[in-house]
């Protein structure tokens, strides 16, 4: 289990994602109609020529492209965040350590105070001792 701000977490298991995607899209798919066009085309002797070939080819290479670019995007933003977080996480450190620290030297003052204080008393009920015999 991964533990994420105390709480613990089950890792995502990929398979069970995509299946849970995929039945999601199936639901989808069911419940709006797909409005279909089926536009008469001649019948060509070749599945498709050199042009088409071509047009499909570089289509591919230009939607792959795209998915890349975005990925490589997400994944520097999720760098940023990553990298945000590192550093808010090290500044709640940081301040927690000062808030202990100042806590720490106010506890030694406040005792040193009261050592004094005593010390005081001990001597003023000594020289009131003193006097009265």
């Amino acid at each position: 289990m991964i533990e994420m701000n105390g709480v613990e977490r089950t890792p995502v298991d990929l398979d069970e994602a995509d299946e849970t995607a995929r039945r999601d899209l199936e639901r989808l798919a069911a419940r709006e109609p797909s409005i279909q066009v089926r536009e008469s085309l001649p019948p060509s002797a070749l599945p498709f020529d050199q042009k088409a070939h071509d047009l499909m080819i570089r289509g591919i290479d230009q939607v792959a492209a795209d998915w890349v670019g975005e990925l490589v995007h997400a994944r520097e933003n999720s760098k940023k965040v990553e990298q945000l977080v590192l550093e808010r996480a090290a500044k709640v450190k940081a301040d927690i350590t000062a808030l202990y620290l100042l806590g720490s030297a106010a506890l030694a003052e406040a005792k040193r105070g009261d050592d004094v204080n005593d010390r005081l008393a001990t001597e003023l009920d000594r020289l009131a001792d003193y006097r009265a015999a």
